[in-house]
C-alpha cells in the first residue's frame, strides 16, 4: 500500500499535527503580545534588557513560523516543530546561568537546590528569562511535560506520514 504525500493537495490532513500548529501558533502569538507590553512598562532599560527581548521576540516568532509551517505537515515543518519543542522542555538556572522560554503552556515538574531538595509543579503560560552572570539566586532544573509530550506526538505523526 503506498502512501501519498503531504504536499498532493488529494492528501487527508492529520488533525493531531493541526493541532500542535495551532497551538504554537497561539502560544508564540501570546509571548510576543506579552513582549510588546511590557516594553512600554519599561524605565531606562539597559542594553542587556533589549538583548533579551529581542531574544524573546525572535523565539516567539519562530514559534508562530513553526505553527504556520506545520500546516502544510512537511517534513520541514515536523523538524522545526521539534525544535521549537526542545527549547522549551528544559528550563534551568545554575551558577548565574538561567534560561527559560515557554511558548504556550508550561506543565512543569522540577527541583529547586536549596539546603535541601525541593520538588516543584510549576504552570505558566508563554514565558521566557535569560540571563547570564547574574546573582547566584536558587538553582533549579525544571522539566516541561507538556512539551515533551508534544515532542513524542510530533515524531509519532512524522514517522506515519513519513514511513
Amino acid at each position: 500500500m503506498s502512501r501519498l504525500s503531504p504536499q498532493n493537495p488529494h492528501t487527508k490532513q492529520h488533525p493531531l499535527p493541526l493541532g500542535i500548529a495551532v497551538y504554537q501558533l497561539a502560544g508564540g502569538l501570546i509571548g510576543l503580545g506579552l513582549c510588546l507590553k511590557m516594553i512600554p512598562a519599561l524605565q531606562n532599560p539597559s542594553a542587556s534588557t533589549w538583548v533579551g527581548i529581542f531574544a524573546a521576540a525572535v523565539l516567539y516568532i519562530f514559534s508562530i513560523l513553526c505553527g504556520f509551517l506545520l500546516f502544510r505537515q512537511t517534513r520541514l515543518a515536523f523538524n522545526l516543530s521539534l525544535a521549537n519543542q526542545i527549547l522549551q522542555a528544559f528550563s534551568f538556572s545554575m551558577s548565574g546561568l538561567t534560561y527559560n522560554f515557554v511558548a504556550g503552556l508550561k506543565v512543569g515538574v522540577g527541583i529547586d537546590f536549596l539546603e535541601s531538595w525541593l520538588f516543584k509543579f510549576r504552570l505558566s503560560l508563554s514565558s521566557f528569562s535569560f540571563s547570564f552572570g547574574a546573582g547566584a539566586g536558587v538553582a533549579f532544573v525544571t522539566v516541561n511535560v507538556l512539551a515533551l509530550v508534544l515532542v513524542y506526538l510530533l515524531e509519532r505523526s512524522k514517522d506515519r506520514l513519513y514511513a
